[in-house]
């Protein structure tokens, strides 16, 4: 149960959170690749292609700062395109898939922003807001290319911080710049692992974003659309 009383500023997730029905990015792009081009992916086969991508975006700076959001689906869509030549599932690369792929997914999460929007209005109005993500260097461009920019405080990359989730350091950052105390925030994100459990970790109260009919842990606080949201705060 939530107790607002104390609190003052509201930390959000940006992947998975504000983009997507709080749906694993994984299942997202198996999802996309087996309707779109007739794959037959699934978490074997899909795994280590969707780690090694994002390993290697962590890595190399193939993503600069400039790069939209249909640049950065872009990019993870040409990496995952590299694994299936490579493991087989294709047998030569499809070029043109890659573009269509990044348009899918662009106008995927454009879906949800579009739904967290009149969310992100009202509370911004009761509520300082702060977005915390594992990105990749642009998420300050990106987000003020989706027109959310205007809602937050701050915008913490965990490309730009050298801090990445799970560490909880990323949210103690990000709060700090904010001058909030950990016991004055929300964290709301659809990471167990990223979120959650480093929000509590630091003391901060958490919300949970789940998909509908998920299981639920009756100890935290849940919802299944950002629209929920309006109920709790």
């Amino acid at each position: 149960m939530i107790n607002k009383d104390n609190i003052k500023a509201l930390a959000f997730d940006f992947g998975g959170t504000l983009d997507s029905p709080f749906l694993h990015w994984m299942d997202i792009y198996i999802k996309l690749y087996n309707d779109e081009f007739g794959l037959n992916l699934n978490h074997d086969n899909f795994r280590d292609i969707y780690i090694t991508t994002e390993r290697m975006l962590d890595n190399t700076r193939v993503i600069k700062s400039d790069f939209n959001l249909y640049n950065t689906q872009y990019c993870k869509a040409s990496s995952h395109l590299d694994g299936f030549v490579n493991k087989g599932i294709i047998v030569e690369p499809k070029n043109e898939w890659v573009s269509r792929a990044a348009q899918l997914i662009t106008d995927y999460c454009v879906t949800y922003i579009n739904q967290a929007i009149p969310v992100l209005d009202y509370l911004s109005k009761r509520y300082t807001l702060l977005l915390v993500s594992n990105y990749y260097g642009n998420l300050e461009y990106l987000i003020s290319d989706i027109g959310l920019r205007k809602y937050f405080f701050s915008l913490t990359d965990s490309t730009i911080e050298n801090i990445r989730k799970p560490n909880s350091d990323i949210w103690r950052v990000a709060i700090q710049r904010a001058n909030f105390n950990t016991n004055e925030v929300i964290i709301i994100g659809d990471s167990m692992k990223n979120d959650i459990i480093p929000g509590i970790e630091i003391g901060c109260q958490v919300i949970h974003g789940i998909p509908p009919k998920c299981r639920v842990n009756e100890n935290i606080t849940s919802i299944t659309s950002i629209t929920d949201l309006l109920h709790i705060l």
